[in-house]
């Protein structure tokens, strides 16, 4: 606790000291600045879009709303970034929606493994009715939701080729926290290996665990593949990210400041998958060239695994098969 507090006080410090004036001004001609947190780094597809949506905001004021990013998690990352958009030191935050699984039930459904059948599954339900819900509940917690971000789809990679469900029994597997998760490599028969992301590597190279799971720009970007060859397509979740403004810092705005916000956001949205789309291409390229076998499983032996997990879940399942309808 001492330590988060420390983090956030350094925060509030530098961004006092960089900005000089933030969203709270609501003069007509006054200049905004908007502070953005990003725990990835410059060139990550994120990153790169969450500017470009800063260069259309100040392009179609005139330059009198201004966005500056803080990347590479240069002010920390979870707790204290929280602390910060409540004191109204940052305005903008991009975050996983499984951060908010926990409280908001429609995204915990959107965790369950197999829950979408591709990339483009995915956007459908974003795009239409659920998508707009998913945005009403987020504001319910104060966070008014600018885009959704693309972060590909999540397969297993080891040591060994994965080909059906069976083949993970006994493995040790670095998951995301949580319980979906567990219970996840539960049903699988495998060990779930409680790692941070950094961590991965080393667990990897002592054999601390067999494998793990990510999307593919992440599995490159890390190394992983130097020692787990094996990525087998099975494509068992997709957990797309938001680029949201707190609520406190939006009410500041005025309504047409707010509507050119939404609008500039939504782009950057369609910008990012696009980036994502060839960032995704070019890393399985260089994987292939380094040797990385890609294995096309049955996803639907997977699918049918996964019947008991969602019993587990029963207050899940209707708005799991209302997903799973959009075509």
């Amino acid at each position: 606790m001492m330590r988060k507090t420390v983090l956030l006080l350094l925060v509030i410090s530098l961004l006092v000291l960089i900005s000089g004036c933030g969203s709270s001004d609501k003069e007509k001609n006054a200049t905004i600045i908007l502070k953005a947190n990003d725990v990835h780094t410059d060139d990550y597809p994120t990153t790169q879009s969450t500017k470009y949506m800063g260069k259309l905001l100040e392009e179609r004021s005139n330059g009198r709303i201004k966005l500056q990013i803080y990347s590479d998690g240069q002010l920390g990352d979870g707790k204290v970034i929280e602390d910060a958009m409540a004191e109204g030191v940052i305005d903008i935050d991009r975050e996983g929606i499984d951060r908010y699984a926990s409280q908001i039930p429609t995204l915990q459904a959107f965790i369950m493994p197999y829950v979408f059948r591709d990339s483009a599954h995915v956007w459908r339900v974003l795009e239409g009715p659920i998508g707009e819900r998913v945005k009403s509940e987020l504001k319910d917690k104060d966070k008014v939701v600018l885009a959704f971000y693309d972060s590909g789809m999540r397969s297993f990679y080891a040591m060994k080729p994965i080909m059906k469900p069976e083949d993970l029994n006994g493995m040790q597997l670095r998951v995301l926290s949580g319980d979906v998760f567990e219970n996840m490599l539960g049903i699988l028969q495998a060990q779930s290996v409680a790692l941070g992301y950094n961590d991965i590597y080393p667990a990897l190279q002592v054999g601390k665990i067999t494998g793990a799971e990510n999307n593919i720009p992440s599995y490159l970007s890390a190394k992983h593949f130097e020692i787990a060859k094996y990525y087998t397509l099975d494509e068992h979740m997709a957990i797309p990210e938001i680029l949201f403004i707190s609520k406190q810092s939006w009410d500041k705005l005025s309504p047409d400041d707010q509507k050119l916000l939404a609008e500039c956001g939504a782009e950057a949205g369609q910008y990012e998958r696009k980036l994502w789309d060839d960032f995704t291409k070019k890393g399985m390229d260089e994987l292939q060239k380094q040797g990385v076998q890609f294995i096309k499983p049955d996803k639907a032996a997977f699918t049918n695994a996964m019947q008991p997990l969602y019993e587990k879940y029963p207050n899940l399942v209707p708005i799991i098969k209302e997903i799973q309808a959009v075509q």
